[in-house]
C-alpha cells in the first residue's frame, strides 16, 4: 500500500531510535501516532500516545480507538541481560504485547509490521537467511522469535522483519553503539569493544527507509532488514573514530566472553538481506560512506550549537 494524506500510522517505540525515525519520514504524509511509555517525547508533526506495553488489557482499547491503518510495533525490552534478570517482564512485554498488538491489527483490518531481532540465532555460522533455523541464545532472543510465531498466528498478514545493529542518530532519549562509543571517546574514557561478535550494521535512515518499501510492496512474512557489510564491533569503531576524529587509542579490544554478560550473545549472527533487497529494489548505504554524512552533520550541529 502506498501511504496517504487519509492513512493513520501508528508506531511503537516512537520515542526511541527507529520509531523517531519513521515517525519523522512519515509525518506530514499521514496521520501519525507516537506511542511511547516511559519518555514523553515524539517527533514535530506527530501525535503523542501513551502505551504501555506492561498493560495487555489496555493495549488493545487504547489501539482499537486509535483505529490506525497502519501499525508498526518497533517497541520492546531490547537488553538482553535485563531480560534474563525478568524473563516475565521479557515475555509480557515482548511476546504477549506484540500477540494483543497482532490481534487488533487483524480485527481493524490494519496492515501490521513487526520487528525483530538477529539475535533470534544462535551465531554458530553467520550470514543468516530467512531459511535458517532460529536457535536464540537469551530470554530476549526467546521473547522475540515466540512474538514472531504468535504474530504470525494471530495475524497472517502481518510484516516482520529482523535487524542488527543499528546504527545513527535517534532521539534525544534514544541512544545506539555509535552515539555511545561518541559520548565515552569525547570525555576522553576508554571504551571496550568486541574484536570476535560480528553483526550486519544498518544505519537507522536506511532501516526506516526500508520499513517503508515494505509497506509500498505489500510485503508479509518473515524478512532480514540489515547492512551488507559484516563487521566486528571493533572494526566498526575504528571506522567511525576516523569519521569523527577520535582517538581509535582509547578503544579497548576485548572477546565477547571476558566482558561478563548475564546473558548469552551470539558470536555472529549477521543477516543477509538478499530476498527483501529483490522484492524492494533496497540497497543499504556502505558504513563508510554513511558515518562520514553522520560526522559531518554532527559537526555542523555543534557549530551551530
Amino acid at each position: 500500500m502506498r501511504i496517504t494524506a487519509t492513512d493513520t500510522v501508528l508506531v511503537t517505540g516512537a520515542s526511541g531510535t527507529v520509531g523517531w525515525m519513521l515517525a519523522r519520514k512519515l509525518a506530514g504524509q499521514c496521520r501519525v501516532l507516537g506511542a511511547f511509555a516511559c519518555h514523553e517525547i515524539v517527533p514535530s508533526g506527530v501525535e503523542g500516545l501513551r502505551l504501555d506495553l506492561k498493560d495487555i488489557d489496555a493495549i488493545g482499547r487504547i489501539v482499537e480507538q486509535a483505529a490506525p491503518d497502519v501499525i508498526v510495533h518497533l517497541a520492546a525490552l531490547t537488553n538482553p541481560d535485563e531480560c534474563e534478570c525478568n524473563p516475565e517482564a521479557a515475555f509480557r512485554i515482548n511476546r504477549d504485547a506484540a500477540l494483543e498488538i497482532a490481534r487488533v491489527a487483524r480485527a481493524l483490518g490494519a496492515r501490521l509490521i513487526f520487528a525483530s531481532t538477529d539475535l533470534v540465532f544462535d551465531g554458530k555460522r553467520g550470514n543468516y537467511t530467512e531459511e535458517h533455523e532460529a536457535r536464540p541464545l537469551s530470554i530476549y532472543g526467546r521473547s522475540k522469535l515466540e512474538a514472531e510465531e504468535g504474530v504470525l498466528r494471530a495475524c497472517p498478514g502481518a510484516f516482520i522483519f529482523r535487524t542488527s545493529l543499528v546504527y545513527g542518530f535517534g532521539s534525544p532519549v534514544s541512544h545506539t553503539f555509535l552515539t555511545t562509543i561518541i559520548e565515552k571517546l569525547e570525555l576522553g574514557e576508554p571504551m571496550k569493544v568486541f574484536i570476535d561478535q560480528k553483526r550486519s550494521p544498518i544505519l537507522v535512515d536506511d532501516l526506516a527507509r526500508a520499513i517503508v518499501a515494505a509497506l509500498e510492496k505489500d510485503l508479509a512474512g518473515r524478512y532480514h532488514i540489515a547492512g551488507n557489510e559484516v563487521l566486528t564491533r571493533y572494526e566498526f569503531a575504528l571506522l567511525l573514530c576516523k569519521a569523527f576524529r577520535l582517538d581509535e587509542r582509547l578503544l579497548v579490544p576485548i572477546k565477547m566472553a571476558e566482558f561478563g554478560y548475564l546473558a548469552r550473545r551470539p558470536l555472529d549472527s549477521s543477516l543477509d538481506s538478499t530476498r527483501f533487497c529483490t522484492a524492494t529494489g533496497f540497497s543499504p548505504t556502505a558504513i563508510r560512506a554513511a558515518l562520514q554524512e553522520l560526522a559531518e552533520e554532527y559537526r555542523k550541529a555543534g557549530q551551530a550549537s
